[in-house]
Formats: structure tokens, sequence, C-alpha cells
């Protein structure tokens, strides 16, 4: 049976080692040592503060956040141009808008959107049927109204002949009791006529005489109301003629077509449509003919005058370009509370790559700023906040500091303060270690 003795033996008792017998102890109560334990406590706490101190103190390069690969760069000065950056948008600067000449149906279409049209040349057809039909009727009654002038005219001739043959037996009538009265007079004067005859006798002469001014009267007046009534018919033929012109040319302005050499830019008819008068059919411009419209932030409008050079870069592609006007009032949308304000400018030359509505940015020089500190523009500015940057201040670690900036300038982006000239700061992303003071650079 196995010893269980110091196992299960009394625990009051301790084996010590006997006197000049290494490994054997010795039967017997031990005695604690009060001192002993404190300064083992001591000991033990001033450990545990020496271990804490060494995990919280700052740590040198050792213990830094080791940045292996990275860009840097110098501050520099320059003169760089002071700009005015703002978005844009490519927009028609002459275009023709083509309205309906009345309220009818589409009876055919002849362009697409896209198409290139020349001037007079057809872009849709309204129904004309109705207007046919009037064209019938008008020419009808100008038709008639010829024939009844004919008639007229006629008529007129007839009355002129019977009337100057009436004047002429009135003339006639006048010299016949003329002679009458004479005979009567010198039969009168030999007491062979008397009073009575020689009274009828002068009766008849006055009554020839009325009878060839009322003659030549009645002619008068048919040749006066034949002038009134061709001045009449002159008008109501002009405007019966009119009438008809008219139609043709409404006809004729039913074929829609293009007032200018250009694009169609916008198609608003269908065949079996229905459009008003005045409504619009279609939108056509010259391509070519385009301007750039800017909307520049309000506070900075002050900078901005005409002839202001213009960087608009569309794509990758940047094109120059010169403000031509300013608006005279500031704009504010819905989807922003900034007021803006509508500027516009011409392209110097107008770039292939340019589509009507497509966006663009555009810088536009209002200044130069002259020995202006600069540093290359990188994922420094956005990762740092544009607030923060890492200044190398030996080859081993970089500093964080407070840096602020201004304008832009092509590749580069001007430091207001926080650097100064021949310092290098580190210009790859800070995202790692944005929320540390410094890092270290492995070299």
């Amino acid at each position: 049976m196995p010893n269980t003795e110091t196992i299960f033996g009394d625990s009051r008792q301790t084996n010590t080692v006997r006197p000049g017998q290494p490994g054997e102890r010795r039967k017997g109560p031990v005695k604690k040592n009060g001192k002993g334990l404190i300064v083992g406590t001591t000991m033990c706490v001033v450990a545990l503060a020496g271990v804490g101190i060494f995990f919280l103190a700052p740590k040198k390069s050792a213990g830094l956040y080791r940045l292996k690969t990275w860009n840097e760069a110098e501050v520099t000065s320059r003169t760089i141009a002071n700009t005015v950056s703002a978005t844009g948008v490519i927009e028609l600067k002459n275009k023709e808008t083509i309205l309906s000449p009345q309220t009818a149906r589409v009876s055919a279409v002849y362009a697409a959107e896209g198409d290139m049209v020349r001037k007079g040349q057809a872009i849709a057809q309204l129904v004309t049927d109705d207007l046919e039909w009037e064209l019938v009727k008008s020419q009808a009654a100008y038709d008639e109204a010829l024939r009844s002038a004919k008639k007229d005219d006629t008529s007129y001739e007839f009355s002129i002949r019977q009337q100057d043959i009436s004047i002429k037996t009135a003339e006639r009538n006048l010299a016949n009791a003329k002679d009458n009265l004479e005979q009567t007079q010198g039969l009168f004067e030999r007491n062979i006529a008397s009073s009575s005859e020689l009274s009828s006798a002068k009766n008849a002469v006055a009554d020839a005489s009325d009878s060839l001014e009322l003659a030549k009267l009645n002619r008068e007046q048919t040749v006066t109301q034949y002038e009134l009534a061709l001045t009449n018919r002159a008008t109501d033929l002009a405007q019966k003629m009119k009438t008809i012109e008219d139609l043709k040319q409404s006809i004729a302005d039913c074929t829609i077509r293009s007032g200018t050499n250009g694009k169609v830019y916008s198609l608003a008819v269908a065949v079996g449509d229905r459009v008003n008068s005045y409504a619009t059919v279609a939108v056509v411009a010259d391509p070519s003919d385009i301007q750039v419209g800017i909307d520049v932030a309000e506070n900075r409008i002050g900078e901005v005058k005409a002839g202001n050079p213009v960087t608009v870069t569309i794509g990758d592609t940047a094109v120059k370009g010169t403000v031509t006007n300013i608006a005279s009032s500031a704009t504010t949308s819905s989807s922003s509370s900034a007021s803006t304000v509508r500027v516009t400018a011409d392209f110097s030359a107008v770039p292939p790559n340019a589509i009507v509505g497509g966006s663009v940015s555009t810088e536009i020089q209002v200044g130069i700023i002259e020995n202006a500190l600069v540093l290359p523009r990188g994922p420094y500015l956005s990762s740092g906040n544009y607030s923060n940057v890492y200044v190398i201040s030996d080859n081993a670690s970089a500093e964080k500091r407070a840096a602020s900036f201004g304008i832009s300038d092509g590749t580069v982006i001007q430091v207001v303060s926080g650097l100064e000239e021949g310092e290098r700061i580190i210009t790859s992303a800070y995202q790692e270690f944005i929320h540390l003071p410094t890092v270290s650079l492995a070299r």
C-alpha cells in the first residue's frame, strides 16, 4: 500500500531539513515572519507600477507607426494664378425654335433628333385637307367676282354709249329749239307771230337746254358710280386674292422647314400627333456655335470680369476660353441654399468632344499671386481634411502639423499657413495614421 502520509497528514506540520542532511526536512511548525510579507508586497506593487509606466510612457521610434512607402514633396515658392473654380454646362449660343403654324394633325415627320439639316429642309408635315378645301372655295369666290366685274364693265360700256346718244339727241333738240326761237322772234317782230308763239319758242329752248344738262348729268353720275364700283371691286378682289395667297402660304407652311443649317437637338412631334398653334415642333442649332454657362458662387462673383481667361475641362481635355457676360442677378437652386451668378464664356476653339448639355469644370483666372508657397496636389489634402499635414522632421519620422490651403493652380495648391519654404511633407494618403501625432519612416 502506498505511503500517503505526506499527502493526507496534518497540514499544520511541515518537513524541515535536518541539520547536516541536505534534502531532508525537519518536522515542526513554521514561524510566520510579518516583515517579510510587507516587503514582498511592496516589491510587487513597485514592479507592477514599473510595468505600467513602461507600457504607457511615450515610445521612441521603435514603438511608432512605421510607414514603409510614401510620397513626399518640398514646399516651394512660385507665381500662381488666382482662380475661381466653378462647375458649368455646355449650351447652345443661338438656336432656332421651330413652331407649329396652326392647330393640325401631323401627317409626316422627315427628320429625327441628331440629324443634320439644311436651311429650308422639311422637318414635318401637317394635314392640309381643311385648308385645301377653303382654298377651293376662296378661289371660286374670286373667280365669281371676276365674272361679275366683267359683267358690270359691259353694262357700263353700253350705258355710256346710250347716254352719249342721249346727249347728242338733246344737243340737236336744243339747236332746233334755238332755230325755231330765232324764226319766231323774226315773225313776231314783223307782227306775223303772236307773243304766245314767241313764249312757246322760248320755253322750247329752255326745255331742250334742260334735257341736255340732264343727259350730261346722267352720264356723269354713271361714270362716278362706275369709278366708285371699280374702287370697291379692286378692294374686294384684293381681299379675295389675299385670302387665296394666305391659304396657299398656310398650306406651304404646313410643311414645317428648318430656317437654318444645323443639328436637330429636339423633336417634339410624331406622326398622328395633334399640335396646337405656336407649339414647339423642333429645336435646330449650329453645333459649333456653343458656349459655357458657369455657376459662380455669389461670394466670389465680384472678382470675375468680362474678358477674364477661363480654362474649361471637358473629361480629360482642357480648353481655353474667355468670359463674355455676367448676369445681373443671382439665383438659388432647389438642391442648394447657396446663391450663384450665371457667367457665360466663349471657347477660343470649339473642342471636338464638346456635347451640348454636358457638365464641365472651369477655372476663371481673376489675378496673379507672386511668391506664393505651393505644394503639389495629392491624396494628403482630402485625407488630411485640408487642415493637417505630416512634416518630415528628420530622416526617420514625420510630425503632424496644422496647415491651411488657398487656391489651386493646375497641379499645385497654395499654402496659406503652417509651412515654410523648403520643408518637406508626406503627400500620400493619411487614412491609416491621421490620428497619430508622429509616424516613423522606414528609410
